[in-house]
């Protein structure tokens, strides 16, 4: 059994094109793709959180799984926009 160091994985990350390109569209519009998919996470774990306390066939790691996901998403989202806030409050102390 052979054990890799951390630094030799050859993973590569990548981004898709219409992130990677600049003329895809504005800041704004990345932001609320973004919040859409948080929106989405949420709801789907809400639906699974539902179905499970209804009784409904759902296995209990998907539902926790779902929710994980949903939590995770969200902590970052306020993450970005504390950093977003954080930045703009910056500038405006700037003298001109």
């Amino acid at each position: 059994m052979r054990i890799d160091s951390i630094g030799a994985s050859t993973h590569s990350i990548s981004f898709p094109e219409e992130a990677a390109s600049k003329s895809s569209g504005s800041f704004a519009k990345s932001i609320e793709k973004a919040i859409a998919k948080v929106n989405e996470l949420q709801s789907e774990a809400d639906e699974i959180a539902n179905r499970l306390a209804a009784g409904d066939a759902v296995e209990i790691h998907q539902a926790m799984i779902a929710m994980q996901k949903a939590s995770m998403a969200l902590q970052f989202t306020i993450q970005v926009r504390n950093k977003i806030i954080e930045a703009y409050q910056e500038i405006m102390r700037m003298q001109v």
